[in-house]
């Protein structure tokens, strides 16, 4: 009969026993509200055993709480709705986010910009305006239009890779204060969260402990660890299980080659340019099984994972 081992979950406010058979899933104990959940049937006895020989549970019990304790094959409810579904209390609202074009998000914000921009421009005088524009002020509406033609130009070479059984979300909105990701890449090769940064014209530097962008450095690798963390802390409860997550930094530089001088990558956040994608993650290991990617995907494309709500 196939191994089983045991090992201890306690993260995000969880605290599971995990059963595994040859890296798959098997079942879980929730510690914490006694309820167990069951992947493989077929192991069910097995299963139980596992879990009595590593932690001392009792096997089988005929008191009135057996219940809670006795796997039990799963809901025919996805792990997240059964975890929200109470009688008589439907599943809390999510849209999908598979919906979502890449720079959404920066163009509606460019959008509100120019009704800035137009209700300023109404108090100056026609000529200040012209100059304004004939001098190419940089205006916010302009750097959220860059930044969107950035995230549309890599979201849609990330596409691609969706022939090849990967998943993309664009413009993901996490949190409720206007914050979102540029692009979300699930696959065999892991979870990213890929954040793009368009210079157009200038020169980016990357080193091992920073970054710099013509000389000056800028605060990406500490913000890309951050969104990689919150969406690695996100999905995992979502998901219920540890979803590692890996941040992605991709530049464009306005340039057919990419003005991009790698002096030592960073031992954490994966560093690309235009010209990478989507090579660099076509060549990714295989990290994840297609069961795999699919839960996590079923969770990452709801809106509601990345609210809380």
């Amino acid at each position: 009969m196939t191994a089983l081992t045991v090992s201890r979950w306690t993260k995000y406010g969880k605290d599971r026993l995990y059963v595994n058979a040859d890296g798959q899933r098997v079942g879980w104990l929730d510690l914490t509200t006694g309820q167990t959940t069951l992947e493989r049937p077929d192991l069910a006895d097995a299963c139980q055993a596992a879990l009595a020989d590593s932690y001392g549970l009792p096997e089988s019990t005929d008191d009135p709480g057996s219940a809670s304790r006795g796997l039990r094959p799963p809901s025919p409810l996805s792990e997240h709705q059964a975890a929200t579904a109470l009688p008589g209390r439907p599943e809390p609202a999510w849209t999908d986010l598979a919906g979502n074009r890449p720079g959404q998000a920066a163009q509606a914000q460019a959008e509100v910009e120019v009704k800035v921009n137009v209700a300023t421009m109404r108090e100056r005088t026609k000529v200040g305006a012209l100059l304004a524009r004939a001098f190419d002020v940089k205006t916010d509406e302009r750097a959220w239009r860059v930044g969107a033609d950035g995230e549309e130009t890599v979201g849609a070479k990330l596409d691609k890779l969706t022939k090849h059984g990967w998943h993309v979300l664009h413009a993901v909105p996490v949190g409720n204060r206007g914050s979102d990701i540029d692009h979300v890449l699930i696959g065999h090769g892991g979870i990213y969260t890929v954040n793009t940064k368009t210079h157009p014209g200038k020169s980016v530097w990357v080193g091992r402990y920073a970054i710099k962008v013509d000389g000056h450095s800028v605060p990406y690798l500490r913000n890309s660890r951050h969104e990689a963390e919150r969406a690695e802390r996100l999905l995992s409860t979502a998901v219920g299980l540890p979803v590692p997550v890996r941040p992605v930094l991709v530049f464009l530089t306005g340039t057919l080659i990419p003005d991009v001088t790698i002096k030592q990558l960073p031992d954490d956040v994966t560093v690309l340019d235009r010209m990478d994608i989507p090579a660099a993650f076509k060549r990714a290991p295989r990290r994840l099984t297609p069961e795999q990617v699919a839960k996590v995907y079923e969770q990452a494309r709801r809106s509601n994972t990345w609210t809380g709500s």
